[in-house]
């Protein structure tokens, strides 16, 4: 039996209201030599009902006991057969032409393993702006045209210039890998929320990447997001980026340390204005061990009493 070309892997969780329309935007993609992994991780709504009703042979359904996106989604490579790996999170949509203009591209591109692209959030009345103008660096990176002239593809590190973004350009459903990029990788376990910075950087490490400045994805904002408060997320990421200094190469690990710093420093700025006086001295006082950043972090320590970074047992991320 021939492999397919594209394999997309969806992690499924109680959103079977949203599963079909997902679905749907893979099949009707304009590439169409796929297959459709969904993997649903013991959902207890419609979600058996939904995918009953879907007879395209491209779709294969697995059910697993839950473990999380990241789960699921190291279970669809298990299964994957294709050259190329997209994910797509079940209560997103991709726009027709999304696979086509990255494959090309990476078609074209052979040293290309990993395409990212613009997207869009929505929610039931609004359509929120572009994800590309909260990565202005973009404009900066040392890029040139691909040879299908619809994307950039990096030059030099590509690992060290994405690392440096202010906003982490890793939403799973933007992606499509080459498989071969991919390798053994998988989702760490351990991280709840970040999984997906780890595994995309790791990527990032052993490839060229390109991406395409245009919308091709749209991102559904509803209650049932995984939204975590902000302070959660950035002490996820700290997670995650330690976990990725042990493991990168030893030329990159300066890059993820200082990386690491502008967290600590961010997670401090975040408690300083939200009046958590104690919660911000503690994670100052993390930053100074990162000289990049060690000077902002005085200056914000300097108005919180000594008394309130005295100690260290309730400190977020030991």
């Amino acid at each position: 039996m021939r492999n397919p070309k594209i394999s997309v892997i969806i992690p499924n969780y109680n959103y079977g209201c949203f599963l079909r329309e997902c679905i749907d935007s893979v099949l009707q993609q304009e590439e169409g030599d796929l297959e459709v992994l969904v993997v649903d991780n013991g959902s207890t709504d419609e979600t058996p009902s939904v995918l009953a009703a879907i007879s395209d042979p491209r779709l294969r359904t697995y059910q697993i006991d839950r473990c999380g996106a990241g789960g699921g989604r190291n279970y669809g490579l298990e299964k994957a057969r294709g050259e190329f790996i997209a994910f797509l999170d079940s209560d997103d949509r991709w726009r027709p032409n999304k696979l086509k203009i990255q494959v090309d591209l990476m078609e074209a591109e052979p040293s290309v393993g990993a395409v990212f692209c613009d997207f869009i959030r929505f929610n039931l009345t609004d359509i929120l702006p572009n994800q590309f103008i909260y990565h202005p660096e973009l404009a900066n990176i040392p890029a040139r045209n691909d040879e299908t002239g619809r994307g950039k593809v990096i030059l030099g590190d590509s690992f060290l210039h994405l690392l440096a973004m202010g906003e982490f350009p890793i939403m799973p459903s933007s992606l499509v890998y080459r498989s071969s990029a991919i390798g053994e990788m998988r989702f760490d376990r351990r991280l709840r929320i970040s999984e997906d910075l780890h595994f995309a950087m790791r990527v990032y490490e052993q490839t060229t990447v390109a991406f395409i400045p245009e919308v091709l994805l749209e991102v559904r904002r509803h209650e049932n997001n995984c939204a975590e408060y902000i302070a959660d997320m950035i002490i996820e990421k700290i997670k995650a980026l330690r976990i990725l200094e042990t493991e990168c190469s030893p030329g990159h690990r300066g890059a993820v340390h200082a990386r690491l710093g502008r967290c600590w420093a961010a997670l401090g700025y975040h408690y300083f204005w939200n009046k958590q006086p104690l919660s911000a001295a503690r994670a100052y006082s993390r930053a100074l061990a990162y000289p990049g950043v060690r000077l902002n972090a005085l200056s914000h320590l300097a108005v919180c009493p000594v008394s309130l970074f005295l100690g260290r047992r309730n400190d977020p991320v030991s």
